[in-house]
């Protein structure tokens, strides 16, 4: 096999548990699952991730790591935005992708967890959430003063949990409301 191959088996594998993990959970997926549903071998599964623990943590960190570099992009693309409007931006990326922040939310809650053990790879956030450097980036934009880290922490934290707390409870089926009311209160927010 090539390197190209190589690399786009290992994304096909990539994928095909993203969608399983995040239908199943991590106990409801199997390997021989991953691999039947991705149209490979199931040593080609054990030679790029060797383990189910290992390829979970690897689909985690892979939306982890997609989350972060679009936050980053409209960053960059809008370095003067206000924080408020970064927030209802990234409000709005995630209930364009309702599906991919469900379906994380139901593989970190699943019985594997999500304890110290089970740490992605160094993602390069210093403010934990996907995007938190942006954010904490648009804060400090918008203060005139400094702001020490142990308080940007906690404040990236905060505006992060309370978009995605609204994104799940806005793209949950209990949740759905008739379009132009939703339209109206997420043009107020």
């Amino acid at each position: 096999m090539t390197e190209t191959q190589l690399h786009e088996t290992k994304d096909k594998i990539l994928h095909t548990a993203r969608f399983i993990f995040s239908a199943k959970g991590f106990e409801g997926a199997s390997i021989r699952q991953i691999a039947s549903e991705a149209g490979v071998n199931i040593a080609a599964v054990n030679y790029h991730f060797t383990s189910k623990d290992k390829l979970f943590k690897q689909v985690i960190d892979l939306v982890f790591r997609e989350t972060s570099q679009n936050i980053r992009t409209r960053r960059l693309e809008n370095p003067n935005e206000r924080v408020d409007d970064l927030a209802v931006w990234i409000f709005r990326y995630f209930l364009e992708k309702a599906d991919i922040l469900r379906s994380v939310f139901q593989m970190m809650l699943s019985e594997k967890g999500w304890g110290p053990e089970n740490q992605c790879v160094d993602n390069g956030e210093k403010f934990g959430p996907p995007g938190g450097l942006a954010l904490a980036e648009a804060i400090s934009l918008e203060l005139d003063h400094e702001v020490n880290e142990a308080d940007m922490y906690w404040a990236v934290k905060m505006i992060f949990s309370n978009v995605v707390h609204l994104a799940l409870m806005y793209s949950n089926h209990f949740c759905k409301m008739p379009s132009e009311e939703k339209s109206i209160i997420i043009n107020k927010i």
